[in-house]
């Protein structure tokens, strides 16, 4: 009896406590009278469970090490970036100077050969002056010069007077600068003997 009402308590209070939260009660009958249920789960209502205890960060992984075993050669150094190709283009060199070419007298071919240079030499040191007569194909000689004539031409008379010889000379002093090339008459400017000591010009051909 006494656990009869025990029992009977408990449930009664139960069933308050449900009416006291506005749960629906369900009642089942049994064959010892009727039975109060659970309170039937709300389809709309949050369930609430209760959350894991947050996992601990985790720390970064290190890098790799080069040294350690199974690693190496994973890792390599990066090349280092190669620097910017320009556009720029250097400027370009200047040509180097090529010497002047000795200056080419081109004779008519109307001028006629003579057989005989007449020659005047100057000897700056002594002021002395020579007039000397050489053969085409010989030599003649004043002071310490040689004076050798290859050719010996003028013009026609129909045109200007002047004459051309072809001259060889030689300096016997040591280091004595000579000559080569053609000398004129009518411009003697155009081919000297840069002697300091004596200077030689064409007078005629004959």
């Amino acid at each position: 009896m006494i656990a009869a009402m025990m029992t009977g308590g408990r449930r009664l209070g139960a069933v308050v406590m449900l009416v006291l939260l506005g749960l629906p009660v369900a009642r089942a009958q049994t064959p010892d009278g009727p039975r109060t249920l659970q309170p039937e789960t709300d389809p709309g209502a949050i369930q609430s469970e209760p959350l894991p205890p947050p996992a601990e960060a985790a720390p970064p992984a290190a890098p790799p090490s080069p040294s350690a075993p199974g690693n190496a050669g994973a890792t390599a150094a990066a090349p280092e970036a190669a620097p910017p190709e320009t556009t720029m283009t250097p400027p370009a060199a200047a040509p180097a100077e090529t010497p002047a070419a000795p200056q080419t007298v081109l004779l008519s071919p109307d001028w006629q050969p003579r057989g005989i240079a007449t020659l005047q030499a100057l000897d700056t040191h002594d002021v002395r002056v020579a007039r000397i007569e050489v053969p085409v194909g010989q030599s003649g000689h004043f002071g310490t010069l040689t004076i050798a004539v290859r050719a010996c031409l003028v013009r026609p008379p129909d045109q200007a007077t002047d004459a051309a010889a072809l001259l060889q000379v030689s300096d016997a002093r040591p280091g004595g600068p000579g000559f080569s090339g053609w000398m004129f008459a009518a411009e003697p400017a155009l081919a000297l003997l840069e002697n300091p000591i004596y200077d030689v010009r064409v007078l005629t051909c004959h």
